[in-house]
């Protein structure tokens, strides 16, 4: 009787999820597994001797390293990044959080669409730091060669910046399996006014299937306005992880 007992516990006991495990913690890798299936991760990382953004330098004329991780799943993906500046707002480095969408139509047309949470980093104390824009990219190929358009909107950009615009066409060139040519035309409107119209042209060398440099010339109308919106010739090598 009492050895009948003995063995309807021990049943019981090995039964118990609890006991399943002598460390008494639970095993979540398969929850894991599942819920990251169909995700694709990557990571890229950059060095240029200068920057730009919206056609401007943004270390004025300085050095930039940069870096982003991303993660997606079918047409959706969430990126993280992270970039050093120089801002008039004393910042010194910019965070960033993207969510959005890719989607092609056809073999040739390819377009890009995401919402950004910007963070500028060690600013002046009240200084106006954080904002959304919302950046939108789309592509055609005709053959070698590929016909661009971006826009960037932000109801109240940073530092004494409202409402912000920027749009530019540009057209990049394949010459070669390693070399292309590209370059662009944009313009930025903001609230209080100052608008500028901004140019660029280069070339880009794929240096392995994961590596490129790229060799590029800026320039705007509006020098007056900072050191920032003058020319320049800027080196930049990235890599893709």
């Amino acid at each position: 009787m009492q050895l009948g007992r003995g063995l309807a516990v021990a049943s019981a006991l090995m039964a118990t999820p609890a006991m399943a495990d002598p460390s008494g913690i639970a095993d979540w890798s398969d929850d894991w597994t599942e819920a990251l299936q169909g995700w694709k991760f990557g990571a890229q990382l950059g060095v240029a001797t200068d920057s730009a953004s919206k056609g401007i330098s943004e270390t004025q004329g300085n050095g930039q390293v940069s870096a982003a991780v991303t993660a997606s799943r079918d047409w959706a993906y969430v990126s993280a990044r992270l970039k050093t500046v120089r801002g008039s707002d004393g910042s010194d480095d910019q965070s960033a959080l993207a969510i959005g969408g890719r989607w092609s139509v056809g073999p040739d047309i390819h377009l890009n669409s995401q919402i950004i949470y910007k963070v500028n980093g060690g600013a002046r104390p009240g200084s106006d730091t954080h904002f959304v824009e919302w950046q939108s990219e789309a592509s055609r190929t005709f053959g070698r060669t590929t016909l661009k358009a971006l826009t960037i909107w932000s109801p109240d950009s940073s530092g004494a910046t409202k409402a912000a615009f920027y749009y530019e066409l540009g057209a990049a060139q394949k010459l070669s399996d390693r070399w292309s040519a590209s370059g662009g035309i944009g313009e930025r409107r903001t609230e209080p006014k100052r608008t500028y119209t901004a140019w660029n042209a280069g070339a880009t060398l794929a240096l392995n299937a994961k590596m490129s440099l790229d060799l590029r010339y800026y320039d705007t109308n509006r020098h007056d306005y900072s050191k920032a919106h003058g020319d320049r010739f800027v080196v930049a090598l990235q890599r893709r992880f």
